[in-house]
């Protein structure tokens, strides 16, 4: 009666399941040649088993007049089942959780005990089919689980897509469950095995569904990872950018004043030397000077000099005339300024500093001149016959040294 049955079927049950087994055992080497041109994930293989092993137990169950019972029926059974146990195990080592090896090992053995129990029973088709359906609907929702807790802390977002083939993967069991216990009321047999067999199909399908969420669960990941690796990059570069800036700085910078430093005004000295070589644009130094700094540090120490000359560098920071100039350390106590004004204009701005320095009263117990610190300035404007820049340099050096031996305390002209 069951071959009759068998033979009249739209579906033959045979036919279905040696079909399934052929695409399973296609499906591998779709996803190896995925593989090996992309990069995969721990877990991924274990994905490749699952198929390999539903291809091999659709084959052999596929072949139960061929081979013996116990092999086709038992064991291609158990292997049937490896598939989601696999695709369960693979996505938990995908998401890097803990594996309850136990747990899954226990359950494969319990399904293995149950289907030979069974098998030695007569009429037990159904019974069989519903405990398959059981132990695949457990493990698919233990699938799913993960995919909809887990796989969003890993992706950043919910995968729709696999969560929707896992509810299909579980949702056609049930409905063979459902048809088994509904079998009593078809009219024929043929009708309920046809059904069965769909439903059988429907899971084939579904498994090839399975096989392109995993790729995309792969991919998302993978898109995930260099997204992270590219924001990681920017990072590191601007931090790299911002580190060169900071050092750059400090190379420019005098560590005591904040000022530039000698070899940074040369450069911006030439800059300014070379952009503004026309008569009509005037390029003034003032070359200052802290009066008795000597006798200061002596008298007060060596920190109460670096005090001093801080102070007098913030001033010419702060100065409002100074603002937007390129300012400079020389040596020692000595400091420069570069305006771009006529000689009158900067002497005016250099006498005005001059009071300045003498109106903020730093206290200078050991100095001839006044009581608080004072300074000299020298000041220099290029001249035609000034063909380098160490010319203009060097006149306002010397009327600094004038200055000083005048006096102190005043802003001279060369």
């Amino acid at each position: 009666m069951t071959a009759e049955i068998l033979d009249h079927s739209i579906l033959n049950e045979q036919t279905v399941i040696l079909s399934s087994g052929l695409t399973f055992l296609v499906l591998p080497v779709f996803m190896i040649l995925y593989r090996a041109t992309r990069e995969t994930y721990p877990g991924f293989g274990l994905w490749i088993a699952a198929f390999v092993l539903n291809g091999v137990g659709s084959t052999l169950l596929g072949s139960q007049f061929y081979i013996p019972t116990w092999v086709s029926l038992w064991l291609g059974n158990i292997l049937i089942l490896s598939f989601p146990l696999f695709m369960c195990v693979g996505l938990m080592v995908f998401l890097e959780r803990k594996i309850s090896w136990r747990l899954f090992g226990a359950s494969i053995v319990l399904y293995a005990a149950l289907q030979f129990y069974l098998l030695l029973l007569p009429n037990t088709v159904a019974a069989r089919s519903i405990v398959f359906s059981v132990f695949a609907i457990g493990y698919m929702a233990a699938f799913g689980w993960g995919v909809y807790r887990y796989l969003p802390k890993l992706l950043g977002k919910p995968d729709r897509l696999t969560l929707t083939v896992v509810a299909i993967k579980i949702s056609i069991p049930t409905l063979r469950i459902l048809n088994f216990g509904l079998e009593g009321a078809y009219e024929s047999p043929l009708l309920f095995r046809d059904v069965d067999n769909f439903l059988i199909l429907m899971m084939v399908m579904s498994s090839v569904a399975m096989a392109i969420a995993v790729l995309s669960m792969n991919a998302q990941r993978l898109e995930r990872d260099l997204r992270l690796a590219s924001e990681q990059l920017v990072e590191k570069t601007d931090q790299l950018e911002a580190l060169n800036e900071e050092l750059a700085r400090r190379a420019n910078t005098d560590f005591l004043t904040g000022l530039s430093n000698r070899r940074h005004f040369d450069e911006l000295f030439k800059a300014a030397w070379d952009k503004t070589f026309d008569p009509d644009k005037p390029l003034s130094l003032l070359v200052i000077d802290v009066d008795c700094f000597k006798d200061y540090k002596s008298t007060l120490g060596y920190v109460a000099g670096e005090t001093c000359l801080q102070r007098v560098a913030h001033l010419l920071l702060d100065y409002q005339h100074f603002r937007d100039c390129p300012k400079a350390r020389l040596g020692s106590e000595e400091f420069v300024v570069l305006l771009r004004d006529p000689l009158g204009v900067a002497l005016s701005k250099a006498e005005k500093l001059v009071q300045t320095v003498q109106h903020i009263a730093i206290p200078h117990p050991s100095s001839d001149i006044a009581p608080a610190v004072t300074i000299s300035v020298g000041v220099a404007t290029r001249r035609p016959e000034d063909d380098n820049r160490s010319r203009l340099l060097s006149r306002a050096d010397r009327a600094l040294n004038i200055a000083k031996d005048t006096g102190h305390n005043r802003a001279l002209a060369a």
